[in-house]
This record gives structure tokens, C-alpha cells and sequence, in this order.
């Protein structure tokens, strides 16, 4: 019963199923869910589990949240003219000496079409691929923001997020 359950994620107790059978239905939809936050799909979880009679609440909120569009700025709603980007690159797979200066100097054409930059920091020893990036101006950083968010660089999808000026790492820190 549950198998068939799983394939129809609105059954559940009010179509008078009994009260195991709906257990193993919300747990094949909060696995479901769970899966396609792990894979980027938007999270559907909680109306699904109204929708299997159970209660919403008990569906935790990491699943929501890592289920977050990479395609969507952080801080969008309060720019500034530093970015942060993540997912440049895997630090343990860089081998080539002087890898970051060839990252730093690739990152650099591909934002100064977006505005004039003031300073570009690799942080090459840190996990994350990361690289902050200040604009002279806050429409720089934006239009920059927007092109890299969501797109996808050597098999990594990058974030962005705006970040507050004096969070910017002086460029010889990142060593």
C-alpha cells in the first residue's frame, strides 16, 4: 500500500487510510521532497503533506531552505558594491601552480564587463570556491550579481550574494 501511496503523493488519511499507511506516505513524500532539494528542485513539501492529512509543521524547514534557487541573489533587497561569489572552483582539485592568480585574472575579464572593479580576492585556501569581487559602484556589482547567479562554471552552479564592504577581505588576506 505504501508503494502505491508514494506514486500519488495527495493520498493520505483523508482518503481514509489508516493511520500506519499514512505514516509511510509522508514519509515517501518528505523523502521525495528531501531528494529534490538535494538535486535544486523547488521545495513543495509542505502543501503536499497538508494535502496527505498530516501536519506541515512536522516537515523540518532545512528542507525549504536547501532547496534556495541558486538563481537568486543574496542580500538582493539591500545591494552593495561587493559581491561574494561561490562554487568558482574546488580547491583540492587545483593542482597547476599559480592556479588562483589564473582564476583571479578569468573572474576579472569576465565581471569588468559589468563595471569598473576595485578589487578581486581568491579565496584559494578556503573551501567553497569563493571570490569576492568590489564594484566601484553598486549598479557594477548588481549587473555582475545578476549575470553569475545560477550560471554554471566547470560543473559548479555559483551563488552570489551581496556583501557589506568592510567584510571584503583585503586582497593579500586571502593567502
Amino acid at each position: 500500500a505504501a508503494e502505491t501511496l508514494a506514486a500519488f503523493p495527495g493520498a493520505g488519511m483523508a482518503a481514509g487510510m489508516q493511520p500506519a499507511a499514512a505514516a509511510a506516505s509522508q514519509i515517501a513524500i518528505v523523502a521525495e521532497a528531501a531528494l529534490n532539494a538535494a538535486m535544486g528542485v523547488p521545495a513543495t513539501v509542505a502543501p503536499a503533506v497538508a494535502a496527505a492529512g498530516a501536519d506541515p509543521v512536522a516537515v523540518p524547514n532545512s528542507l525549504a531552505d536547501a532547496a534556495q534557487d541558486p538563481k537568486q541573489i543574496g542580500g538582493a533587497n539591500s545591494p552593495t558594491c561587493s559581491i561574494l561569489v561561490h562554487n568558482m572552483f574546488d580547491k583540492d582539485e587545483e593542482t597547476d601552480e599559480g592556479w588562483e592568480e589564473d582564476i583571479r585574472l578569468d573572474f576579472e575579464e569576465e565581471s569588468s564587463k559589468y563595471g569598473k572593479l576595485k578589487s578581486v580576492v581568491v579565496m584559494h585556501n578556503e573551501p567553497g570556491g569563493k571570490i569576492y569581487a568590489s564594484f566601484e559602484t553598486v549598479d557594477g556589482a548588481q549587473a555582475c550579481a545578476k549575470n553569475l547567479a545560477g550560471r554554471w562554471f566547470d560543473k559548479r552552479q555559483l551563488k552570489v550574494e551581496f556583501v557589506a564592504e568592510d567584510s571584503v577581505p583585503k586582497p593579500d588576506s586571502s593567502e
